[in-house]
């Protein structure tokens, strides 16, 4: 059996496979990945991802960009929660490559969009999830550190989306919430098939969106159809038991009413061969008689 996987896994897998030429870039990307999800110390940085596509990308990433390094790469497992798998890409850093992690200006990355673009497909891969968009629609990344959170909001204005922070527990989530913005970033950073599915799935659920409001306002047609037939017969009843002599046009209403219980005003008026309005006066009538009965 195939294992299926969340959206969020599917859009990370897309990413992945995603590599271009420019070095600058790369080094962006990188450079993002590593303020989410690495750790410094010992003469060494240790990256450390639940998704193996996404730890494989560092790694590729990193060798494309400096391909003296040392890197291992180590497997184990968390203690919590439910013991998932961990990917660990250890740099072993020297004297000479301490600082090739430090080199990018964040004031560059504002004025340049495609190093933006480069910026945020790090983000979203080292600390990003996004709903199916089945679901309600969300997107979010989640920072420990808030000075990043802002900086990356900062960067989802440069692409005019208007990103929200807000606090949760001790990390810094920065979210989209609109269905348009989630699919534009997702198209911006890259990731194709994941914008059809995102498209697709909205489509479809607009059209069950509007059958529903269809189907729902039909049955509160027929409710209010079958009501107003219930007061009309229950009326007729009253003034037949009280052998109550009426007018021959209202006679004949009295009886096709009875005769078809479950039509509606204008079908019940078309048999009669009268109008709509004509066939409510008539019930009108019908009605007055039958309230005065029942006060007397």
């Amino acid at each position: 059996m195939s294992q299926k996987f969340s959206y969020t896994c599917e859009v990370k897998n897309e990413l992945a496979r995603v590599f271009g030429e420019d070095t600058e870039l790369l080094r962006a990307e990188l450079n993002a990945m590593l303020a989410c999800c690495a750790e410094e110390g010992n003469g060494r940085i240790d990256f450390c991802h639940a998704n193996a596509a996404v730890a494989r990308k560092f790694f590729k990433l990193v060798k494309k960009i400096f391909q003296d390094l040392t890197l291992k790469i180590i497997v184990g497992r968390k203690k919590f929660p439910r013991k998932k798998i961990k990917y660990i890409v250890r740099i072993l850093l020297t004297n000479e490559t301490k600082n090739l992690f430090n080199d990018l200006c964040p004031a560059e990355i504002l004025n340049r969009p495609n190093l933006g673009v480069a910026y945020l497909r790090g983000i979203f891969l080292a600390s990003g999830s996004v709903n199916s968009p089945e679901k309600m629609n969300h997107l979010e990344m989640a920072f420990v550190n808030k000075t990043i959170a802002e900086f990356v909001k900062k960067i989802f204005k440069i692409f005019d989306m208007n990103a929200g922070i807000y606090e949760r527990k001790e990390f810094f989530v920065v979210y989209l919430k609109e269905g348009d913005a989630i699919c534009d970033f997702l198209a911006i950073i890259g990731a194709e098939k994941a914008v059809e599915h995102f498209e697709v799935a909205r489509n479809v659920k607009e059209v069950r969106a509007m059958v529903n409001r269809i189907v729902n306002c039909e049955t509160a047609n027929v409710s209010k159809v079958v009501a107003a037939a219930q007061k009309q017969i229950a009326d007729i009843h009253l003034i037949m038991s009280k052998g109550v002599e009426v007018e021959e046009k209202i006679k004949q209403a009295m009886e096709i009413r009875l005769k078809y219980p479950d039509d509606s005003t204008k079908e019940i008026a078309v048999k009669c061969g009268i109008s709509k309005q004509g066939f409510l006066y008539r019930m009108k009538v019908i009605h007055e008689l039958a309230e005065e009965l029942r006060q007397n």
